[in-house]
């Protein structure tokens, strides 16, 4: 029996054997997620074991991938799927990389899974961080842009990422994103027989993975994904020349056409098609649209700064009532202008909060709100959004962050490009237009850099050749390296095709096939 068949049976056994009478009822719902997650990974690695009959042993794959130049992609192939989820990674595989970078968490009953975010609410209809749930709860929330998978669009755990990296044999980058949990990661490396997949560890929170003896680094030649680089065949050449083994992307078609191999066939079926389960107490509207305009405008406290603790939590629950009469709105639909003038009120004058996960929450939450209501006040607000720069926010800058004030609004700054797109116009592609025509000073003054989105933003809202080639031609490389993924996206398109024939013919040798 080979080991991966072996590891399910033991796991299979591991989730179907009871507790015994004596300890059942302190075993409670940490129990029935454990039997539930183990009960998933033991399915996936048995039809990852199924899959992988025939070909080349595993170990030896793994073998050739640390001897050639390994490309590894920055949370999965994310022009494919969404980020940290395995239709991403699998992407990334199938593409021809050589494995991914995951970042890891765990959920308030132990469950380990793959999540970015230090906040939920950016990606998913949630609030808070990925601890404060438990698995079961967590599994709940939808994805804000769940993209091609839509409703199979979800959080995996750490299990099913590894169980799918055994199969395509896939390198592994693990980036932990909490303390206290290497020694879990450990285990589960140990009873998967993975660490030979292993090729990078950050070092903050895994001090006991650093020093096992089967753990084998390589070294990072450089990073190509921070300015999208990586669809720039001049400097994927240079970042090839420098010393060390691997290279990191988002996207690996460049360097994999600028290695010489030939690009693999996409997958355009989910993973697996695990649905979105219903939460155990599901939202029930109780709230009256009344109700609902009464939180919002419940506001006095908004440019306060609480000083202590307790008045801290106090005036974080408030925000969060607040970000949450917001969402419900958005999710209900309800339109009045008694709803409109509250919601634009509370991006105005969103909450300051000295700790960032609150300050602005409500918000960026009102901000949604309007754009999915499709408010004819929304345009106006995103402009003031992306330029705003409050000088009462001085009083919630944190010093250790060294960046304007302006940042302290980067929750409403950060979203507005993506909601934009759905305003198509004049002055929703002037908005975008002028953000791209400052300077990189500019930009910076007044929050986080936004090029990449709004350039994004503009060509999904203009979709023609001419504008395709404006961005294309753009002094940044992250507008540029923007712009040919937005046409490769579109790519069945001419206005995508032209451009890209005209102004980068070198990322038509990006095109994959599809499966």
């Amino acid at each position: 029996m080979r080991n991966g068949d072996h590891m399910a049976r033991l796991l299979v056994e591991d989730a179907a054997r009871p507790p015994c009478r004596t300890n059942a009822l302190r075993v409670g719902a940490r129990r029935a997620t454990q039997v539930a997650v183990s009960l998933l990974a033991a399915t996936f690695i048995l039809t990852c074991q199924l899959a992988t009959n025939g070909q080349e042993p595993r170990r030896e794959r793994v073998s050739a991938r640390r001897r050639g130049v390994p490309v590894i992609c920055h949370r999965g192939a994310s022009e494919f799927a969404h980020e940290n989820t395995l239709e991403a990674y699998r992407a990334s595989l199938e593409l021809g990389a050589d494995g991914n970078e995951i970042d890891i968490r765990a959920t308030r009953d132990g469950v380990l899974v793959c999540f970015h975010d230090d906040m939920l609410d950016q990606l998913l209809d949630a609030f808070g961080d990925v601890a404060d749930y438990d698995w079961a709860d967590l599994q709940t929330f939808a994805f804000r842009r769940p993209g091609r998978f839509g409703e199979f669009c979800r959080i995996p755990t750490l299990e099913e990422v590894i169980a799918l990296h055994r199969q395509h044999a896939g390198l592994l980058h693990l980036d932990i994103k909490r303390p206290g949990l290497d020694v879990s990661i450990g285990a589960l490396l140990d009873r998967f027989d993975l660490w030979d997949h292993v090729i990078a560890i950050n070092e903050e929170n895994a001090a006991a993975l650093l020093k096992v003896g089967r753990y084998r680094p390589l070294r990072y030649k450089g990073s190509l994904y921070a300015d999208r680089q990586e669809v720039d065949p001049a400097a994927i050449k240079v970042t090839l020349a420098k010393p060390g083994e691997m290279v990191i992307v988002d996207d690996p078609r460049g360097v994999l056409v600028e290695l010489g191999r030939k690009l693999g066939r996409v997958s355009s079926e989910p993973v697996k098609k695990v649905q979105r389960p219903s939460s155990v107490s599901a939202r029930q509207p109780v709230e009256s649209e009344s109700e609902l305009v009464k939180i919002l405008q419940d506001d006095a406290d908004w440019s306060s700064i609480p000083e202590n603790a307790d008045d801290r939590a106090v005036k974080a629950r408030a925000i969060r009532l607040r970000s949450n009469s917001a969402e419900e709105i958005r999710r209900r639909k309800i339109q009045s202008p008694e709803i409109e003038v509250a919601l634009a009120r509370r991006v105005q004058k969103r909450s300051l909060h000295p700790e960032w996960m609150h300050d602005g929450l409500d918000g960026a939450s009102a901000l949604r709100a309007l754009a999915d209501l499709h408010s004819s006040r929304f345009l106006r607000l995103a402009r003031e959004c992306v330029w705003r720069d409050d000088p009462a926010a001085a009083a919630v800058l944190d010093p250790r962050f060294k960046v304007a004030r302006s940042w302290t609004d980067f929750r409403t700054k950060v979203i507005v490009f993506d909601l934009v797109e759905q305003f198509p116009g004049e002055d929703a592609e002037q908005l975008c237009r002028d953000y791209l025509h400052l300077s990189d000073d500019e930009a910076r003054q007044i929050g986080p850099l936004q090029y990449e989105p709004a350039a994004r933003c503009l060509l999904l809202l203009r979709r023609d050749q001419a504008t395709a080639v404006e961005l294309l031609k753009h002094r940044r490389s992250d507008v540029r390296g923007s712009a040919i993924l937005t046409c490769l996206a579109h790519i069945d398109k001419p206005w995508a095709r032209g451009a890209l024939e005209k102004a980068a013919p070198h990322a038509l040798d990006y095109i994959p096939m599809e499966k």
